[in-house]
């Protein structure tokens, strides 16, 4: 009787073991399944569609500009493909927030967002301001005070003029994109346009090749400016005669790769590797060359 006892006893306690295992084992297979491994994955990315040199649509309306040929290297390296969904910028959060896209970049500062996580920083910039001064003014940069400064809506940028602009006695503008910026300020709406300096230096090249009909005399500039897109008149072009000069405010913004909080952590960890991987290769300081962007302290470790 105690022998058939023990039988019985083993028969119940071996498919409760096997009853464990397999849970173990479907718990195993759901972790692995969860880390979202990257490798052969098409990856839905948003781009500011009017922030150059970081990303703007050519000519052809391709995405074009350091952020786009940046994340492309990455992705070859790393084994995924890019998929760019050009956006206005003040869209791209919202976008990232829903999960319309997997992430975003295009000059995007890294800033404290409950609903968004960043990568660590590949870059950063110096904040300005570009204005227009008659050839007779000193070289001292203007007051603030009681002046307009033109951003751009959801930019570090108008967030950083934003906490300041009580203090300093400024009001600020807002407006969508790039274009709204130059031509608002062009019509004389705005007393400085804020944004990185890069970004600034692109637009101090572009101004001035515009005529009286918003054109360039031998061809239509590509739409990194949305210039293009503009009817400025020449009577409304307080800006002639004027040099047009740039200012730093000596704030520092960092860039880095947008995703949703707690999100695309594998994209995330992949944009790091495939980052260092083009340090060590050299793909990173060509880029850098090319573009005149990120001195080499700023490169990342």
């Amino acid at each position: 009787m105690h022998k058939r006892a023990a039988f019985f006893g083993k028969l119940t306690v071996l498919p409760l073991f096997l009853f464990v295992l397999f849970f173990a084992f479907a718990l195993s297979s759901c972790g692995k399944k969860s880390t979202g491994k990257i490798q052969g994955r098409e990856i839905r990315l948003g781009i500011d569609r009017d922030n150059a040199p970081f990303s703007y649509l050519d000519e052809e309306k391709n995405p074009a500009g350091f952020d786009v040929e940046l994340i492309e290297a990455i992705a070859r390296l790393e084994g995924f493909t890019v998929k760019f969904v050009p956006m206005n910028p003040s869209a791209l959060q919202s976008a990232v927030v829903t999960g319309t896209i997997v992430g975003a970049m295009g000059g995007i500062e890294i800033r404290e967002e409950k609903q968004l996580s960043f990568s660590e920083a590949y870059g950063s910039s110096t904040l300005g301001l570009l204005y227009g001064k008659d050839s007779s003014a000193s070289e001292q940069m203007p007051s603030l005070q009681g002046k307009s400064i033109l951003v751009k809506e959801g930019s570090g940028t108008a967030v950083f003029l934003e906490s300041i602009r009580q203090k300093e006695g400024f009001s600020l503008l807002v407006v969508q994109e790039n274009q709204d910026l130059i031509r608002e300020w062009l019509e004389g709406k705005g007393d400085f346009i804020a944004e990185d300096l890069p970004v600034l230096e692109a637009m101090k090249e572009e101004i001035p090749k515009i005529d009286e009909k918003g054109r360039t005399e031998d061809y239509l500039p590509p739409d990194l400016l949305g210039i293009s897109e503009f009817d400025v008149q020449k009577e409304k072009n307080s800006r002639a005669g004027q040099n047009i000069e740039i200012f730093s405010l000596k704030e520092e913004q960092h860039y880095g790769l947008m995703v949703g909080m707690g999100q695309n952590k594998e994209l995330l960890r992949a944009f790091v590797r495939g980052l260092k991987k083009m340090k060590e290769n050299g793909e990173w300081e060509a880029l850098t060359k090319k573009y005149s962007l990120f001195s080499s302290n700023l490169n990342p470790q």
